[in-house]
């Protein structure tokens, strides 16, 4: 295979994929990276209830569950949508 044949390649496509199927959203989202945030505040909150600091353990607790909820609830308005426009797509899209 010659370089310019290796060039034109699609490489946003994915291997097995049809093309009569919408793209899949894959990777790290937004909402990940708010559930990994609350995940770490629940870390720190541990660690201040075993240092005895229970003030900044409930602070760092409340943080971390309201981060935890957030990043859960974009996570799957993320989803809704993007279940959305694929029935939006197929729709649009008639099967021959």
């Amino acid at each position: 295979m010659s370089d310019d044949a290796r060039d034109s390649v699609n490489h946003d496509r994915l291997p097995g994929r049809n093309a009569n199927e919408p793209a899949q959203a894959s990777g790290w989202t937004p909402g990940l990276s708010v559930v990994l945030a609350g995940v770490l505040a629940i870390v720190v909150c541990v660690a201040n209830f075993a240092l005895g600091e229970v003030t900044a353990g409930l602070a760092a607790a409340i943080v971390g569950m309201l981060a935890f909820g957030a990043g859960l609830d974009w996570i799957a308005m993320d989803r809704r949508r993007i279940r959305q426009a694929e029935r939006e797509w197929f729709a649009s899209h008639p099967a021959r």
